[in-house]
């Protein structure tokens, strides 16, 4: 894949060697009155979510936020956030898993760049990969396409089937063809450690590989370090951003997906 200097990837792999971080902290704020565990201590979003940013700042190469738990800010409150992640040497990601016809994308599209975002995660159920990418890069943001969720409903998209191929699979080969950014794979048991090498076989070394860390769920993790390295970006949110030391914890995972990455490179090294 050709890529400009300034493509989202290359900025990302300059802040990771900047940083010697792959940690990825997703901004989930849920307020006490959303659910009744694992929230804020009170309805203040916007300094919570700075707080976070700025405690997390020295251990972590991206921000991801959800857009179901932004629901409500202004985009001038967004892109706020936004100047703050790119003050402190960071990306930032928006988590909307953008699935819409061509005409809406770019729309959607255009409120990412206007509140300041660097990429987008984008939902492949219209099948309209290649236009999103398009719109994208003309806006000079990354696009970032799920291939499969950690929900256990998602692996219809390992064993259901097009043109002779799982759709995980084929949904790769479309990224390829679409020059898309990166890839996100969820973290669960029907997905295998070794889905992450099928999908590279697909769509190439030079993207992205976006994976989330849940609990001890590590192999996919490994799996993703092994094949990308510092193209790799794992997710981490409610242990860090409700821990009661948010800095502390942000630190801990950085030094444990560096471990991880000293262990890739080791066996990387004996292939």
């Amino acid at each position: 894949m050709d890529i400009s200097s300034n493509s989202f990837l290359q900025r990302y792999q300059r802040i990771v060697s900047l940083k010697n971080s792959i940690l990825c902290v997703g901004l989930d704020p849920a307020l006490p009155s959303q659910r009744s565990k694992v929230t804020m201590k009170d309805d203040d979003r916007l300094s919570f979510m700075r707080n976070i940013i700025l405690d997390v700042a020295p251990h972590t190469s991206a921000i991801k936020m959800n857009r179901q738990f932004l629901i409500g800010l202004t985009a001038d409150e967004i892109r706020s956030l936004n100047i703050l992640i790119h003050q402190n040497d960071m990306v930032s990601i928006i988590d909307h898993k953008l699935s819409d016809i061509d005409t809406s994308n770019e729309s959607a599209i255009f409120w990412f760049k206007e509140e300041g975002f660097d990429a987008f995660t984008f939902s492949p159920f219209g099948v309209n990969i290649e236009q999103a990418s398009l719109l994208a890069h003309q806006k000079n943001l990354g696009i970032i396409v799920l291939t499969i969720l950690s929900n256990p409903e998602a692996i219809f998209y390992k064993i259901a089937q097009l043109e002779d191929k799982p759709i995980y699979l084929y949904i790769a080969e479309r990224c390829k063809k679409a020059r898309v950014d990166g890839f996100w794979i969820g973290n669960s048991e029907h997905i295998d450690s070794k889905d992450i090498g099928r999908i590279r076989e697909r769509i190439g070394d030079n993207v992205l590989a976006m994976v989330p860390l849940y609990g001890k769920q590590h192999l996919i993790v490994k799996s993703a370090i092994y094949h990308y390295d510092s193209k790799s970006m794992i997710s981490v949110s409610g242990p860090i951003i409700y821990s009661d030391d948010v800095a502390n914890k942000a630190e801990e995972y950085k030094l444990l997906l560096n471990g991880f990455r000293n262990e890739m490179e080791e066996r990387r090294s004996k292939q």
